[in-house]
C-alpha cells in the first residue's frame, strides 16, 4: 500500500528522501575506486544548493569546493570535471572533483559531488558515467514514488470531496467504509463516533443497517473505544514494537472471534485534534505493512475533521445554541488567551472606575493681553514720516511725542495765508481812509476767510506731531526704519494702551462655548511668565462665531484678579475656565463622542 501525508499537487517530483539518499550515496561510492568524499546536495534554488542530504564517509575536508562544484553542475545542467583542486592544510592536497545533477522529468532533484584521487582525463570521464548511470537508478525510483503519491492524493481528495457533498454524516460516513473496503482489500471496514464517553457505531461497509445491540456491534465499539482511549492506532498483529506495546485486549477478542483475522483501529482526530472516531479494518490475512497504517492515519487526520463537521451540521438547534453558549463561557473565563482577558477586564475595570470618580472640567483656551483702554493714532493728512522717536513696546507719558510727520508744505502754505492776510488789512485800512464802507464789507469778509485757513493750517501744523494721549505702552507701529516713508489720511500709525489696568480675551472653541457664563473664575499662564498663575473672572461673552486659522472659536473677555507690573500688551498664554464638578471619564472622552453624535445626525443616523 501507498504511504502518503498529503495529496501532492498534479505534476510534482517527489523529494529525494535522506533514508534514500544516504543508502544511494554510500553505495555509489564504495562501488568507485579512489573515492576520498561524497556529498548529496538538494536544489535550493537557481544555481544554490541546499545543507548536504548524505556526506561520505563523514563530514571533513574539501566541504567547500564540493558544494561549489555541485551548484556550478546545477546551474549549467549537467556533470562537472574540476582537476587537480587543492584542499586541506594550506591548500597541500590534490584532487579531482567531479558532480553531476540527478534528472528526473527535467526537474533536478539532487546533485552528487564526489572527491577523487588525481586521475587521468579519461578515468574521470569514466567516473562521471559511472555517477549518471548510478543516477538513472534514482530517477527510477523518484518517478514511482511521485506515481505513487498523485495516486494516494488523487484518492484522498476524491473521498474528501464525497463527504464533503453528502447531506447527511451517516450517508457520508457508509460512503468512506465502502470504499475504503475495496481500496484496501477488506472484508469489513467500520466507522464509529464518540457519544459522551462512548463509542457508537456509525456505519459497516456493504451493509445498509445494523442492530446496534448486536454482539458484533458491541466487540467492535469496544475495539474503537481501546483505540481511541488511547489516542493511537491499534493493530493485531502488530507492525512495530512501539505498537506492540499498546493494549489490545478488544482487538484480539475481536479477531479470535473473526478467526485470527488483521484488524487494524485507526482514531478519527477532529478540528481540535482530540479523537472523535475511529476507522476499525478487518481482513482474514495479509497484516497491514507500515506503508499502510501511516497512509490511514494521514487519511483519518483529513477525513476526520469533515466529518466531525457533518455531524454538526446536524445538531438540534438548542444543542447548538447550548454549545456556543458553553463555547462562550469557556473562553471567557479559561485561560485561552488568558493576557487578552487580563487586558480586557483591566479596561473595564479602569472604564468602571473612571465612570465613578469625579474631578475639576475646565475648559482650555488661548488667552491674550490687551490693555484696558486704548487708543489709536492715525495720520491726520497725506504726508510723509520725519521723524519716530519710538516704537512698540516703549513707555510713553501723556503729552510725549512720539512721531512727526513733515510739515515743509504746511508752512509754505502758511506763509502764503499769511501773506494775504497782510494784504487785506493793507486794503482795509486803504478803504478805511477813504471812508468806502462798501468796500470795507468785502474786505472785512476777505480777512475773515484769510483767518480761518490760517487756523486751519496751524491746526494741522500742531496735528503733525503725534503725541501720547495717556500714561501708558505703545503696542503697534514702528517707523524708526521707514523715516520718510509715505502715510495717508487715516493710515492708522501707533496704538497706544494703557498700563493701569488689563482685559483678557479669550478664543474660546466652539465645541466648548455652551455653559459660559459671566462671572465665571479661572486662571491664566503667560508663556513670557510660566512660573506664575493669574487669576481672572469672565467678564463678557460675545455672542458672535470668528472664523481665524481654519477654526471656529468665540471672543470671551475676563478681568484679571490681581493685575501684575509685569503683564504688558500682547502677552499670550493659557486660559483655563473652571466649569464645575464632571465624571474623568466623561471630562475625557465627550469631545470625541460630540464630535461623533455630530457626524451621525449629519450622515442621517
Amino acid at each position: 500500500m501507498n504511504s502518503s501525508s498529503r495529496p501532492e499537487e498534479s505534476g510534482a517530483i517527489a523529494a529525494l528522501s535522506p533514508v534514500l539518499a544516504q543508502t544511494w550515496l554510500a553505495w555509489q561510492c564504495r562501488m568507485i575506486a579512489g573515492i576520498i568524499r561524497g556529498a548529496l546536495y538538494p536544489p535550493a534554488g537557481p544555481g544554490r544548493v541546499g545543507p548536504a542530504l548524505s556526506m561520505w564517509p563523514g563530514g571533513g575536508e574539501g566541504e567547500v569546493q564540493l558544494q561549489e562544484a555541485a551548484e556550478q553542475a546545477l546551474t549549467e545542467g549537467h556533470g562537472v570535471i574540476r582537476s587537480r583542486q587543492a584542499y586541506g592544510p594550506e591548500n597541500q592536497r590534490f584532487a579531482d572533483i567531479i558532480a553531476c545533477p540527478l534528472i528526473v522529468e527535467g526537474q533536478p532533484v539532487a546533485v552528487i559531488a564526489t572527491m577523487i584521487s588525481v586521475r587521468s582525463g579519461p578515468q574521470q570521464h569514466a567516473v562521471q558515467q559511472l555517477l549518471q548511470w548510478g543516477g538513472m537508478w534514482v530517477e527510477t525510483l523518484v518517478s514511482q514514488q511521485t506515481r505513487e503519491q498523485k495516486g494516494t492524493g488523487a484518492y484522498t481528495l476524491s473521498l474528501t470531496t464525497a463527504i464533503v457533498c453528502h447531506n447527511e454524516a451517516h450517508a457520508a460516513a457508509i460512503e468512506v467504509v465502502n470504499r475504503l473496503a475495496e481500496r484496501v482489500e477488506c472484508e469489513r471496514v467500520s466507522i464509529g463516533f464518540r457519544n459522551g464517553m462512548l463509542m457508537e457505531l456509525q456505519a459497516l461497509s456493504h451493509v445498509a443497517t445494523f442492530d446496534a445491540k448486536a454482539q458484533l456491534v458491541r466487540r467492535i465499539e469496544a475495539v474503537m473505544e481501546e483505540a481511541v482511549d488511547q489516542k493511537l492506532t491499534v493493530m493485531i498483529p502488530p507492525d512495530s514494537p512501539e505498537r506492540a506495546m499498546a493494549v489490545a485486549r478488544a482487538h484480539r477478542e475481536l479477531a479470535e472471534q473473526q478467526g485470527n483475522a488483521v484488524v487494524c483501529t485507526v482514531p478519527l482526530p477532529g478540528q481540535n485534534g482530540e479523537p472523535i472516531g475511529a476507522i476499525t479494518l478487518e481482513r482474514s490475512a495479509n497484516p497491514f505493512d507500515h506503508k499502510t497504517v501511516q497512509w490511514l492515519e494521514s487519511l483519518g487526520r483529513i477525513i476526520g475533521p469533515a466529518l466531525e463537521l457533518k455531524r454538526r451540521e446536524e445538531r438540534a438547534f438548542w444543542r447548538k445554541a447550548l454549545e456556543a453558549s458553553s463555547e462562550g463561557v469557556a473562553d471567557l473565563f479559561g485561560t485561552k488567551a488568558l493576557k487578552l482577558k487580563l487586558g480586557v477586564l483591566a479596561v473595564i475595570a479602569w472604564l468602571t472606575v473612571f465612570s465613578i470618580l469625579q474631578g475639576e472640567y475646565r475648559v482650555t483656551a488661548q488667552a491674550t493681553i490687551e490693555g484696558g483702554e486704548r487708543q489709536l493714532l492715525v495720520a491726520p493728512q497725506d504726508g510723509y514720516m520725519r521723524e519716530s522717536n519710538l516704537r512698540a513696546g516703549d513707555l510713553v507719558k501723556a503729552g510725549q511725542v512720539i512721531a512727526v510727520l513733515d510739515d515743509r508744505n504746511l508752512r509754505l502754505e502758511l506763509q502764503k495765508w499769511e501773506s494775504e492776510r497782510n494784504k487785506a488789512d493793507k486794503e482795509y485800512h486803504e478803504a478805511l481812509a477813504n471812508r468806502d464802507h462798501t468796500q470795507m464789507s468785502v474786505l472785512r469778509a476777505e480777512r475773515q476767510q484769510v483767518d480761518a485757513e490760517l487756523r486751519l493750517v496751524r491746526e494741522k501744523l500742531r496735528r503733525t506731531e503725534l503725541r501720547a494721549p495717556f500714561d501708558g505702552a505703545i503696542v503697534s507701529g514702528d517707523f524708526s526704519q521707514s523715516l520718510g516713508a509715505p502715510v495717508e489720511t487715516g493710515q492708522v500709525l501707533f496704538e497706544v494702551a494703557s498700563l493701569e489696568s488689563y482685559r483678557v480675551v479669550l478664543e474660546v472653541d466652539e465645541h466648548d462655548v455652551a455653559g459660559l457664563s459671566t462671572g465665571r473664575s479661572g486662571r491664566m499662564v503667560i508663556s513670557a511668565l510660566p512660573d506664575k498663575v493669574f487669576p481672572l473672572a469672565l467678564a463678557q461673552v460675545i455672542p458672535v462665531a470668528v472664523a481665524a486659522d481654519g477654526r471656529n472659536f468665540f471672543r470671551i473677555e475676563a478681568a484679571l484678579d490681581d493685575p501684575s507690573p509685569e503683564l504688558r500688551p500682547g502677552m499670550q498664554g493659557v486660559a483655563k475656565i473652571e466649569m464645575g464638578k464632571r465624571k474623568l471619564l466623561w471630562i475625557w472622552t465627550h469631545r470625541l463622542f460630540d464630535k461623533l453624535r455630530l457626524w451621525a445626525w449629519a450622515v442621517g443616523f
